[in-house]
């Protein structure tokens, strides 16, 4: 999903997100309707059905249950239980296989995906302190089960892709303003990784509060476009790492403003670090 161009005017579309669905069972994939019998032949048979978690649909499992979480051809079964509601802690096991674990606010749901279509990982979800939930990623493998991290937001706004073994899911931005973007994650060496995207969308409206020249061309040298104070410009989003991009409201303009590297909530005025805020109005921050 990591974008391979992108132009000033548009910055993609967000994509629809599919809904968790509960588990289904192989039983219930091929149980006749006695009022509606099909021949044997048309019937699916039991070690045909793939499940649609290896297709890409994070599911809510009712535990106990059995899947073959590493592919090796052996069901493994998952058992999950909150074990102290107050703390926050947990117990999951896989197998023979266990971790004893602690979140925030656990709602005792547990759910499986699969990003490459052949192994599963498992989510528990949580509603997190401040009402921010995110899900506990493990991993299991070997009769080895670990923790590969967490992601950020609501498990029903998660996006698996299985051609590209990639995850989609929220995140918070590194630079100039706190905001909530769309991420992509795979997983390697068995922990949650972020794949960057080359342009990451934010949307929200600024005004400014003194005058600031903003640059045509990214990457380049000239400080073209003159914004006056006043200016009531749309934070069309950034690459999370040197660069955000602005739009002039009134007329469209576009350009593009320097951050410092690993300096959140600053902004590059001449070559000098200084607060976005002294310079914006409207900028979001979190906390």
């Amino acid at each position: 999903m990591v974008l391979s161009a992108f132009l000033l005017a548009g910055c993609g579309s967000r994509e629809r997100e599919p809904a968790t669905m509960a588990i289904p069972t192989s039983a219930a994939a091929v149980e006749e309707d006695p009022e509606n019998s099909v021949s044997p032949s048309s019937a699916v048979a039991p070690e045909n059905f793939k499940d649609p978690v290896y297709n890409g649909l994070i599911k809510e499992l009712v535990v106990p249950c059995e899947y073959d979480l590493d592919g090796d051809g052996t069901a493994e079964t998952i058992n999950y239980q909150v074990t102290d509601p107050e703390r926050g802690e947990f117990d999951l096991r896989i197998g023979d296989a266990e971790i004893e674990g602690s979140g925030d606010q656990l709602t005792g749901s547990i759910y499986a995906m699969s990003i490459d279509g052949e192994k599963l990982q498992i989510l528990l979800e949580d509603q997190g302190n401040n009402a921010d939930e995110y899900s506990h990623v493990y991993v299991y493998q070997q009769g080895v089960l670990e923790p590969a991290g967490v992601l950020e937001g609501e498990i029903s706004s998660y996006r698996v892709d299985t051609e590209k073994q990639q995850v989609t899911a929220a995140g918070t931005s590194r630079v100039f303003q706190s905001f909530t973007l769309e991420m992509d994650f795979a997983l390697e060496d068995g922990v949650i990784t972020e794949v960057p995207r080359e342009f990451y969308q934010m949307g929200n409206e600024v005004t400014l509060r003194r005058a600031l020249s903003l640059i045509e061309i990214r990457e380049g040298d000239a400080y073209t476009l003159r914004m006056e104070a006043g200016s009531r410009l749309v934070v069309l989003g950034t690459d999370n790492q040197q660069w955000v991009c602005l739009q002039d409201v009134e007329t469209g303009v576009e350009g593009w403003l320097q951050v410092p590297v690993d300096e959140f909530g600053q902004i590059l005025v001449d070559g000098v670090s200084v607060s976005a805020q002294d310079y914006f109005d409207g900028l979001y921050y979190f906390g």
